[in-house]
This record gives C-alpha cells, structure tokens and sequence, in this order.
C-alpha cells in the first residue's frame, strides 16, 4: 500500500490514491492528451493577443469585433476554429475530472454540473455553438436570440484578449422577446489560466 495521492483539482481536493499518471490508462492518458491539446491551443491563442497588442495603443481601450482594419496577421478563421477546439476538449477534461470524483465519493456533483460550476461560459459555447451550431437545430433548451447568436462571427478583441460571445444579441420572433445572456464571453488565455490554478499549478511555475 501507499500513502501517495496525486490532486486532480487543487480547489475542489480532488484527489486519487497513487499516481495514476506514471503508467497512465483509459481516463488517465485521456486527461492528458486532453491536457496537451488544451496547452497548444492556449500557445496559440496567446501569440494572436500578442500580435494584437503590439499593434495598438496601450493608453486606449479597444473592441473590435469582426475583421478589424487596426488588427492586422490574426488568422481569424483559425482562432475561431481554436475556440471550437478548445472548448469541446476543456469540457471534455473538466466532466472527466468530474466523473472521476462522483465514482469515488457520489456525494459530489454528478460530472454536468461540476462542468457547469468550472467553466459556465465555455460550456454555454460549446452546447450552443462548438457541438452544434443552436441555429441549425430546434432543440427546446435553446432560444431564437441563442440559435442567432450561435451563427454570427464570434470573434472579438477586448481590453487584452481575444474572446467569444462578446455581444448579447436580442430578437423578437413572433410577439416573443428572447435574449442570448447566458452565453457570457470569455477568452482562451484567461480560462486556460484559471485552468492551470486549479488542475496543473506546475505550469504556472514553469511558464
């Protein structure tokens, strides 16, 4: 027996009995081809706030949505890609976590709800827009200003970051008024950093 416990989140204490990453199996070498998939579309996201940064005004305060003139050499259609990409794996490893906890204690949150209590706004986008776009579906959970919301180029820069679901879009359909709120914006960078506090502090360290 061994008294080693490696920390699947070190908010939550979750933790597992050894060290199931030094030969890891099925959830384990899941979580980390998750892991360094999250980290190369992190890299990614951080060299396209780089880029925008040296091109504008520190002094001044920018949003610019859509292909902007002051923004130059973003590949926009690939960082859009990249918030796909990013938000299907983050969920994906955040419910695995998640699970792993529920089968170990069931009076944790089942893995849905631990997703939703981690990331709310990555999982908005990925179930009205990276699984699925809202628009191409009429799923009862989604409303008309979501489905609309889900279709629109969602790339924008804000303060220092780029971000999706920037913009809280508003429709009237038939006499009824529906708003797209609950999918909040939210940026690659800065949620890969909340991510590392709480899953992989060592990045932190070593970036």
């Amino acid at each position: 027996m061994t008294d080693e416990l490696t920390t699947l989140d070190h908010i939550d204490r979750i933790t597992v009995p050894g060290n199931p990453f030094a030969e890891p199996a099925n959830e384990y070498y899941a979580l980390l081809c998750l892991r360094t998939g999250l980290e190369f579309l992190y890299r990614q996201a951080e060299k396209c706030d780089q880029i925008a940064l040296k091109q504008l005004d520190p002094n001044k305060q920018y949003f610019s949505f859509g292909n902007s003139p002051l923004l130059t050499g973003i590949p926009y259609q690939l960082l859009t890609c990249a918030f796909h990409w990013y938000s299907i794996s983050a969920c994906q490893y955040v419910r695995t976590i998640g699970a792993i906890a529920y089968l170990q204690d069931n009076s944790r949150p089942i893995p849905p709800e631990y997703v939703k209590s981690v990331i709310p706004e990555v999982l908005a986008f990925r179930d009205k827009v990276a699984a699925h776009f809202a628009w191409s579906s009429k799923h009862s959970q989604d409303n008309e200003a979501e489905r609309l919301a889900s279709i629109i180029p969602q790339v924008a820069f804000f303060e220092d970051t780029f971000q999706v679901q920037a913009l809280t879009v508003s429709k009237v359909s038939s006499g009824k008024s529906s708003n797209s709120e609950v999918m909040q914006p939210w940026s690659i960078t800065k949620i890969h950093q909340r991510l590392r506090e709480r899953y992989w502090p060592e990045e932190i360290k070593s970036d």
